[in-house]
């Protein structure tokens, strides 16, 4: 397997991917216009065919801050740590361009929490970047629109200074 930026020739597979994944309540579901308008976002992880296999995003809301979105593998591959690799990179590239806050929601915490990520409030993130995910949800389909704004997400937080010192240090 081998994990790369998306490409514009990828933007139907990543649909793919997330179409795979449609009964997972806490996956956004993601157009294919609004993957081919965020694709610098994603990465893509590749079989030995070269079939894209799962992807993640990762937004910059500001220099400081970003989120991390769209972690989907197919179904028939997950539990191999695809997912862990997409974490781990999407990580590797957000110190790199020196972003020191990651942020998700999700309905799955306990998967995350090994990644550094501790629940927050979602009032502690910046007004726009939660207008941004306000929009999101209305992108989605209706039936997911209740369980979103009436809290079943968690929103989560990681502090890479701290990440990469802890890390350091075992």
């Amino acid at each position: 397997m081998t994990i790369e930026p998306a490409t514009v020739n990828d933007t139907q597979a990543i649909v793919s991917v997330f179409i795979a994944n449609q009964y997972d309540p806490g996956l956004f579901q993601e157009h294919e216009a609004e993957v081919k308008r965020n694709l610098r976002d994603f990465l893509v992880v590749r079989d030995a065919n070269g079939k894209v296999v799962a992807c993640a995003g990762l937004h910059r809301d500001s220099a400081e801050l970003a989120e991390i979105y769209g972690v989907a593998v197919l179904p028939e591959l997950q539990g191999q740590g695809i997912g862990a690799i997409l974490m781990r990179k999407c990580t590797e590239q957000a110190v790199a361009g020196q972003v020191t806050h990651l942020w998700l929601a999700t309905i799955k915490p306990e998967y995350f929490r090994r990644y550094s990520f501790r629940p927050i409030s979602r009032w502690s993130l910046p007004t726009s970047v939660l207008l941004r995910k306000l929009r999101q949800v209305f992108q989605q389909p209706v039936q997911r629109w209740v369980p979103v704004l009436l809290g079943r997400h968690t929103f989560m937080h990681c502090n890479l200074v701290e990440k990469q010192r802890d890390d350091a240090g075992a």
